[in-house]
Order: C-alpha cells, then sequence, then structure tokens
C-alpha cells in the first residue's frame, strides 16, 4: 500500500511538471508568433494605411502641393496590401497550426482558446478585406459583387474584433495561477514603430463636397 501511494505522489509530480512545461513552451512559442506578426505582417499593413491617410489628407484639404504627393498613391496603397496579404496567409497559417495542436487544445485555459478563436477571426476579416480590394483593382471582381464581398469581411472583421477585445479584457482580469507561467517580456522585434498600426476610421472629413478621383472609392477602402 505504501509502495502504490509513492508512485501516485511520483506520478502526480511528473504529470505537474509536464503540465507547467507544457504551458511555458506555448507560451514562448506565443510570443515567437506573435514577434513574426510586428516583423512580416505589420509592416506592409502600416504602409498601406499610411498611404489612405495620406490621400485622405488630401481630399480634406486639396493643394497642389498634396497633389504631387498622391503621384504614387495607388502604387503604395495596392503595392503594400499586395505585400501584407501574403505575409497575412502565412501568418495565419502559422497560428492556425499553433491554436489547432494538440497541446494548445488540451492544456490550455478555456478563455484563452476563446481570445485565440476570436483574434484568427478578426485577422481572416483583415485579410479579406484587402484581398477583395485587390481582386476590385485587379478587375476580377464587378461593382456589385465586391461591394457584397468587400462589406461581408468588413461586417466578420468588425464582429470578431468586438468579440475578440472584449473576450481579452475579460480574460486578463481572470485571476488564474496558470497566468504566472506563461507571462513574458514583449519580443525584442515587436517595437512602437511596427506595433502602432494607424487608424483610419474617419479619416477623410465629409461636411462640405470635395472632388473624389474616379479610381478609388473612399468609402470601401481603409
Amino acid at each position: 500500500m505504501k509502495n502504490k501511494i509513492i508512485i501516485l505522489l511520483i506520478l502526480s509530480i511528473f504529470m505537474l511538471g509536464f503540465y507547467l512545461y507544457k504551458l511555458h513552451s506555448l507560451a514562448i512559442e506565443s510570443n515567437e508568433i506573435f514577434e513574426v506578426r510586428c516583423t512580416k505582417v505589420n509592416p506592409p499593413l502600416i504602409s498601406y494605411k499610411n498611404a489612405f491617410l495620406k490621400y485622405a489628407d488630401y481630399i480634406n484639404d486639396p493643394t497642389d502641393a498634396k497633389l504631387d504627393d498622391l503621384d504614387n498613391f495607388m502604387e503604395e496603397y495596392v503595392g503594400g496590401m499586395r505585400s501584407y496579404v501574403k505575409e497575412e496567409n502565412e501568418w495565419l497559417y502559422l497560428n492556425d497550426n499553433y491554436i489547432n495542436g494538440w497541446d494548445f487544445k488540451l492544456i490550455e485555459p478555456n478563455y484563452m482558446k476563446e481570445v485565440a478563436g476570436y483574434q484568427q477571426e478578426m485577422y481572416k476579416g483583415y485579410r479579406d478585406e484587402a484581398l477583395r480590394m485587390i481582386e476590385f483593382v485587379d478587375g476580377q471582381r464587378q461593382n456589385n459583387e465586391f461591394s457584397e464581398m468587400f462589406n461581408d469581411a468588413r461586417e466578420r472583421r468588425e464582429k470578431y474584433e468586438n468579440l475578440y477585445f472584449e473576450t481579452f479584457d475579460k480574460a486578463v482580469a481572470i485571476k488564474d495561477w496558470r497566468k504566472l507561467f506563461g507571462r513574458l517580456p514583449v519580443p525584442e522585434g515587436c517595437t512602437e514603430e511596427n506595433m502602432n498600426i494607424p487608424d483610419t476610421s474617419g479619416s477623410i472629413k465629409w461636411e462640405e463636397p470635395t472632388v473624389v478621383p474616379e479610381e478609388v472609392d473612399p468609402e470601401i477602402i481603409s
């Protein structure tokens, strides 16, 4: 009887040690995936968002000087968007393998699984918005078809964005001892420069009529 108790105790300690090890390993892997996002995905995303802001600045206050700055607008905007979609696809594939791994599903707390799922769908929405725009510019979608598909992507992005941040805030407030084994510093590759995504919502002011170049519809790009 005494030997059985000792064996059970040893097994329990081993299982607990393995569980804590996997918790920390998952945190390290997540941190590495986050760094990939900072260094690979965010730069082209920031680039095409900044191109849109340049365009919005001209629409809000058109001048000849600002018009000169718009010469390369479409090249910067669409080129950055193409690069972003390529990098986003690779990141989504990487992150999908992570959140669908046996260890993540078995070991991570349920609230973390929920946050990760919403985050994945949110970024798919961002990717699909950009993809629809590229298809439209390339002539692969007609106006009606494009508008429907683009609006669908935007609605999905907004839906999961709200769910993600709401669930994330709730997860942060949860007191859980397991969080001690998942705390890691921000990756070195994640800097202020590549983590701040420009906010383009409401960047164009419509109080007064403005002349909008025909090749770009500001209602659908952001």
